[in-house]
């Protein structure tokens, strides 16, 4: 490939928070057969319309909730349903078949996936009803007979960790990884779903590539296991009735994927407990010898010389959009030149720093591209 340098340097944010307008309201209260729900990102009103942490409400009507960064699609399983939504999009989809028309759809606020409450919930089959005096939200299940009734509080349930099941892909498989831990009551504790979109050329250089991406997610999903089923069994122990189960979600997308090369870049949502962190890496792979390939095997620039492209870049979009970076960002960005990853786009390639690393999380990721003549 040419130096980088030649080509032409274009910096901007790969993905820009949207600002929203939110009406001032009292604290919204969220009643699910009568026990109040806590959020860590408060319940906001839109245009009439309640909007609640997905995570918090799903878990509440027993369902479990998949988040898919590259295409913002929210996949919620409950008994036989199964609801999908994207972010922005007013279609609600129950079972394959639209079944609402939200009025405002799910949005991010605050790096939080927020959905209107009465949509999903009806959607479940709940009854949902509206305390105007007190702004309160109140949800009847459908397995209200078993409802708990507000002056009866919850009984905590005590599980037992050494009775804890797991169901954990044993191997490397093409296409991603799966893994669930659940306490001895059957409650799941923690959930680890990694899925990698799959190179389908008819050569064997591909088949090698994904296994390797394989190997990858394999070692990516076992890492976060090892290192928090314990302590989401402990953490539910503790406090069964206020608990949310860990995850590590995310997945990995063919970015390049041509004669030459193929490039791969994953995003992942991580929860341990009391921290949400998004992640993200990158995988790149000759297509002639099927191995995986490096910044320096790709681009002849010196050190120092990907350090200035590097510099340049970062520096123009901070410029560019000061407010949506920390105030010592060129400092921080100077720690971070030896940080920087890659991936291949069909024009070029991308460069990205770790999330928060000169930005707060809610800035999304910070990336920008070089497009040059492709060989």
């Amino acid at each position: 490939m040419k130096k980088i340098l030649a080509g032409a340097l274009a910096a901007a944010l790969f993905c820009v928070p949207v600002s929203l307008q939110v009406s001032a309201h009292p604290p919204v209260t969220v009643l699910v057969d009568g026990r109040a729900l806590t959020f860590d990102q408060p319940p906001v009103i839109q245009d009439d319309r309640t909007l609640v942490p997905m995570r918090a409400i799903f878990q509440a009507l027993g369902a479990q909730v998949y988040w898919d960064e590259s295409t913002q699609t929210v996949t919620a399983l409950a008994a036989q349903d199964t609801l999908q939504f994207r972010i922005g999009d007013a279609g609600l989809y129950k079972n394959g078949q639209l079944a609402y028309t939200m009025a405002v759809p799910a949005q991010i606020i605050n790096e939080r996936t927020l959905v209107p409450v009465r949509a999903i919930a009806e959607s479940f089959g709940a009854a949902v009803g509206w305390d105007e005096p007190s702004y309160t939200v109140t949800i009847q299940s459908q397995n209200g007979g078993q409802a708990l009734q507000p002056d009866q509080p919850s009984q905590p349930v005590q599980p037992e960790e050494n009775t804890s099941t797991q169901t954990v892909q044993s191997e490397p498989k093409p296409g991603g990884f799966t893994a669930e831990v659940c306490a001895a009551d059957g409650t799941t504790v923690l959930t680890v779903k990694l899925e990698c979109e799959l190179l389908e050329q008819k050569k064997s250089t591909a088949e090698t590539i994904n296994m390797s991406m394989a190997e990858a997610t394999f070692a990516e999903g076992q890492g976060f296991l090892r290192e928090y089923s314990g302590a989401a069994l402990k953490a539910y122990a503790a406090q069964p009735n206020n608990f949310q189960p860990y995850f590590y979600l995310g997945s990995y997308r063919l970015t390049r994927n041509d004669g030459d090369y193929a490039s791969f870049w994953g995003a992942a949502d991580s929860f341990t407990g009391t921290t949400e962190k998004k992640l993200c890496s990158s995988h790149t792979f000759s297509l002639a010898s099927g191995k995986e390939t490096t910044m320096g095997e790709l681009f002849p620039d010196s050190q120092s010389e990907l350090e200035e492209v590097f510099r340049s870049g970062f520096q123009a979009m901070i410029k560019e959009k000061p407010a949506e970076f920390y105030r010592d960002a060129e400092t921080r960005l100077e720690r971070q030149l030896g940080n920087v990853g890659f991936y291949l786009t069909k024009d070029g390639a991308a460069f990205y720093l770790p999330p928060e690393s000169i930005a707060p999380a809610d800035a999304g990721l910070i990336s920008f591209e070089i497009t040059y003549d492709v060989p």
